[in-house]
């Protein structure tokens, strides 16, 4: 005869009092210090997409640049460039030929991630050159992910290359990352820290976050609503996002940040 099971709940404990861990936290930090022991480290790295507030944090990109690696987007590829900024990867996947303006002359060293929906053009163009070139592949439909093969690495549904550039550094090992220029919004007459003008512009729809205004495409938004529903994923995948900026997904970052410490705090605390 089966037994039935009840629904289980699961309460987390500790097996000593919280002050007891902050207490060997900081004595075995001193030990480390004491006996030369290693810390172990994740990589870290920045991620500059082209979003107007990029332009404000020239400075703490280009020192950042120094230690960590320089991941970037689109056309921030050649806006680091024209300020001295030597990225290490760069990612893209827009499947309009508008893309192949993006990077005028591809440097030696760098990884350029090209999504495989990407235009050939420009794939082509920077083999050409002698890019060090890497296809990647974005989840899109069946028939797409037919053409994949069987045992294709698809990232997961996301709408910008920047979400999907997340995804990347994540697969890659990266842990800590800090994102420059991933606004979700326009500021008045510019909607890029770069020239965009060869760019058809989208029509702009204000948005409200927060009692704040902002102007902003309905893809933008969506940008910025996706990053704010992914988020606690990839911080509890071991991910650290620190986004920069005044736009509307810097907002929405800093309010799903709060959310989702409030959540973890209140596991903590049953």
């Amino acid at each position: 005869m089966g037994v039935a099971l009840n629904k289980v709940e699961f309460v987390h404990g500790i097996n000593a009092d919280r002050s007891v861990f902050c207490e060997n936290i900081s004595a075995n930090l001193t030990a480390a210090a004491d006996y030369g022991l290693p810390l172990f480290a994740t990589r870290r790295a920045i991620l500059v997409a082209g979003g107007p507030s990029a332009a404000d944090h020239v400075g703490h990109i280009s020192e950042l640049a120094e230690s960590s690696e320089v991941w970037c987007v689109n056309g921030a590829h050649d806006w680091l460039r024209s300020h001295g900024v030597r990225p290490d990867v760069c990612v893209m996947m827009d499947a309009n030929p508008v893309a192949n303006n993006w990077i005028k002359k591809p440097l030696n060293g760098v990884l350029y991630m090209l999504a495989s929906q990407t235009t050939p053009a420009l794939v082509n163009r920077l083999v050409s050159q002698g890019a060090h070139v890497q296809i990647w592949h974005a989840a899109l439909d069946n028939d797409a992910h037919e053409l994949m093969g069987e045992h294709a690495t698809i990232t997961a549904p996301a709408n910008t290359v920047g979400l999907h550039a997340l995804q990347l550094m994540l697969l890659s090992g990266i842990r800590h990352v800090t994102v420059y220029g991933m606004d979700s919004s326009h500021r008045p007459g510019r909607d890029h820290a770069y020239d965009n003008s060869h760019q058809h512009a989208a029509n702009e729809i204000e948005f409200v976050f927060q009692g704040q205004s902002y102007m902003a495409t309905g893809t933008w938004a969506a940008q910025a609503k996706m990053f704010a529903d992914l988020y606690p994923r990839f911080v509890k995948a071991g991910m650290r996002i620190d986004v920069k900026g005044d736009g509307l997904l810097p907002a929405m970052a800093r309010q799903a940040h709060a959310d989702l410490m409030e959540e973890l705090t209140a596991e903590r605390t049953v």
